[in-house]
């Protein structure tokens, strides 16, 4: 495969968003990450990850230990390296994705911390996955709360073609998140990265394949 200079791969990445081509949007992200800076890797995610506050905060106004995190990451992780308190009792909706969202960023900054660069990657791409994926749920939660209840009383006659990648409505957060994410990396990474091929292909087609075989568990 040739070097592909990163503004191609972003064009590539929009193109993906546009056309509703989530698998090929993956990829052509994780390529376009990969070998940025951890900096730029991690801020965008929790960039992204923080979106989702404001709803979590609506729903649990006493639990405040989500917004320190986001606030000062490496002061948590000096702290508490990885750990984080217990999940709120009463999670639902985008909640437990935002929760896994934290989770990968923190995995992402140790990885940094410990000079693992390539593993910044998986980590940052899995936490973008989470965070705009609780966007999305909460959205399906308001929208189709019948729909919400049968999957989780597994009942998929009832949830045929209604399911949250059915849902209009999620699916429009959905992708405008991921559009969010495009416009963050065209705003904020300078232009002499974006310029730039990818440097080491062959890893970074090594671990996308890694990342791809866990389906974004880290």
């Amino acid at each position: 495969m040739m070097a592909t200079a990163r503004r191609q791969g972003l064009m590539w990445f929009r193109e993906a968003l546009e056309d509703g081509r989530r698998d090929d949007a993956d990829v052509a992200l994780f390529r376009l990450l990969y070998g940025l800076s951890a900096e730029v890797q991690i801020g965008l995610a929790r960039d992204m990850t923080a979106r989702f506050l404001p709803i979590f905060r609506a729903n649990h106004p006493d639990v405040d230990w989500p917004v320190k995190v986001l606030d000062d990451l490496d002061a948590h992780f000096r702290e508490h390296e990885q750990g984080l308190p217990e999940e709120p009792p009463d999670c639902s909706g985008g909640d437990p994705a935002f929760m896994y969202a934290l989770y990968a960023l923190l995995r992402a900054l140790s990885y940094a911390k410990q000079g693992e660069l390539p593993r910044v990657t998986p980590a940052c791409c899995t936490a973008l996955a989470q965070a705009t994926h609780a966007r999305a749920r909460n959205v399906w939660h308001a929208d189709d709360p019948e729909a919400v209840q049968a999957f989780d009383d597994d009942d998929w006659e009832r949830l045929h073609g209604r399911s949250m990648h059915d849902n209009v409505a999620a699916q429009a957060v959905r992708k405008r998140e991921w559009l969010l994410v495009a416009d963050w990396l065209e705003a904020r990474v300078a232009a002499e990265a974006l310029d730039a091929p990818v440097m080491d292909e062959p890893a970074c087609e090594q671990w996308l394949a890694w990342w791809q075989e866990r389906a974004g568990n880290l």
